[in-house]
């Protein structure tokens, strides 16, 4: 027996059809207008972050072979031996690997723009500080507090992606992410080199201008994220009530969300919630 809805429906299958072409079409064009703005700020923003932390990665290695030719190398400067380059070199993934478990927790106590400038400002400062190191300890110091502050960033970019895609939506955007930074390498070298003319340049070896000059493109943006990087969908200013209102009912309701502050799916509402929800 058909229920009244599907009676109905059968009875007059042009009306609703009328009735609810308005409404797709005006979900499309929401959903259009909410994308854009989004995927301006959480692939194009992110994308152009990973560009300058993948060359604070890798100018380090570019300091290692400019302006040999003019005896004003990091290596000869600073007196390394091999063995402390090796070390300088490697210290950077030991942090890397130390703190990107508890990065990735403290995700849950800040909100996205305000931890997004911790970790930026703190890989650019440290990157501009490398140019002031004078001996081994100062640059191992410096080369380690870089990846214990990028070791939380890509961690962040795909955690605060959730709050604002669809699951089938992810993908395509992470992909695009993460290609555009790797293009950086190629940059990173060509950067390097243009730098290197900049050797003796206020009484400065052209290393030591390399880290400055690369670290300060982090510190700008860092500031960008506090002040522009939209949290979450429901209290974003980037969007208009209609879009806001619109966000909630496109996303699952197992999406993070960021009502209680900076917790999506947290610690109050795993034990708080329904007994549909898994309790933690």
């Amino acid at each position: 027996m058909a229920t009244p809805r599907k009676a109905f429906c059968a009875a007059t299958p042009g009306a609703l059809s009328d009735h609810e072409e308005p409404e797709i079409q005006v979900d499309a064009a929401l959903e259009k207008l909410y994308l854009r703005k989004v995927d301006t700020w959480l692939v194009g923003f992110y994308s152009l972050v990973y560009i300058f932390r993948v060359i604070d990665s890798a100018n380090y290695s570019n300091a290692a072979i400019i302006n040999l030719e003019n005896g004003t190398g990091i290596k000869k400067q600073l007196d390394f031996t091999p063995s402390q380059w090796s070390w300088t070199l490697s210290i950077f993934s030991y942090s890397y690997m130390i703190f990107e478990p508890s990065n990735t927790i403290l995700l849950k106590t800040f909100k996205p723009s305000v931890w997004m400038f911790v970790l930026i400002l703190l890989w650019g400062v440290s990157a501009c500080s490398s140019a002031a190191a004078q001996d081994f300890a100062g640059m191992m110091c410096v080369r380690f507090a870089i990846g214990a502050a990028e070791a939380g960033f890509f961690p962040a970019v795909l955690y605060h992606m959730a709050f604002w895609y669809r699951p089938s939506e992810l993908p395509q955007r992470i992909v695009i992410f993460y290609s555009v930074g790797q293009l950086s390498s190629a940059l990173s070298g060509l950067l390097a080199y243009a730098i290197s003319f900049m050797d003796g340049l206020g009484n400065l070896p052209g290393w030591r201008w390399l880290f400055v000059l690369e670290g300060l493109p982090a510190i700008i943006l860092a500031f960008v994220a506090l002040f522009g990087l939209p949290d979450y969908p429901e209290i974003s200013k980037l969007l208009t009530e209609a879009e806001r209102g619109y966000a909630k009912t496109r996303l699952d309701r197992t999406a993070p969300t960021g009502r209680k502050g900076a917790l999506g799916l947290g610690f109050a509402e795993a034990f708080d919630s329904s007994p549909d929800v898994l309790h933690l």
